[in-house]
């Protein structure tokens, strides 16, 4: 006699497939990358995160609100690697309260600084695959070290980078560009290592196809970027 019955998926075997499935997925999503990539995406996210909250707290506080970025090249362990968010002391014009706690770029993941003197690129580097801060790159922000959630702005403090959203919350661009059109922020991200074989590059990035950004809109939100949105050599 033939029966009508017809075997369906367990709920275990269901998940069973799901989980092959997303395995498959991240091994993929690796190979695109490269070695490094899963390091890269975690940082990429991290950063997503904190530029979401400094716009926020920005717009909440009515306050100028900086996302600081280590600089300085005689701190080895921090350089393009660690970033925080303070904001401008309401009383003075010389204190930044710093709103969160710093965090550093996962292992092997630094800032692809704008300045090409201070890092080694490898050949075939994609041109426009580096970080435009906002206020003039040529010149150093330097604050003293954190004391009690503050820091002071010194001559002779840690050098950082900056990017900076205004009381609106809104982004500050570096200085126009030809056809009086603000320039975009940009964060690049890729692996490097030290490079101790010299005094002023400080950091080498050996590999010009494991990069990744994030595009800032003055107004509006944060563009992922992937390899392919990045010039040729």
């Amino acid at each position: 006699m033939a029966s009508n019955y017809k075997r369906a998926f367990t709920l275990i075997e269901l998940l069973v497939v799901l989980a092959v499935m997303g395995l498959m997925m991240g091994i993929v999503g690796f190979s695109l990358l490269g070695g490094g990539g899963a390091e890269l995406g975690a940082s990429q996210r991290n950063i997503l995160g904190v530029l979401h909250q400094a716009r926020t707290i920005a717009a909440s506080t009515g306050l100028e609100t900086r996302i600081l970025i280590n600089a300085d090249p005689e701190d080895e362990d921090r350089f393009f690697r660690y970033l925080e968010i303070a904001t401008r002391d309401a009383n003075t014009t010389d204190t930044w309260n710093i709103k969160r706690e710093g965090i550093t770029l996962n292992e092997g993941v630094h800032f692809v600084p704008n300045n090409k003197s201070i890092s080694k690129r490898a050949e075939g580097w994609r041109t426009n695959a580096f970080c435009v801060w906002s206020g003039n790159d040529n010149e150093d922000f330097k604050l003293t070290e954190a004391f009690k959630g503050k820091r002071k702005e010194s001559s002779g403090g840690t050098i950082f980078k900056f990017i900076e959203f205004d009381e609106a919350g809104n982004l500050t661009s570096p200085e126009s560009i030809s056809g009086g059109m603000p320039q975009p922020l940009l964060l690049v991200l890729a692996n490097g290592s030290p490079n101790p074989g010299s005094t002023s590059e400080k950091i080498r990035f050996d590999d010009p196809n494991n990069i990744a950004g994030i595009l800032m809109r003055k107004f509006g939100g944060f563009a992922v970027l992937e390899i392919s949105d990045f010039e040729g050599s």
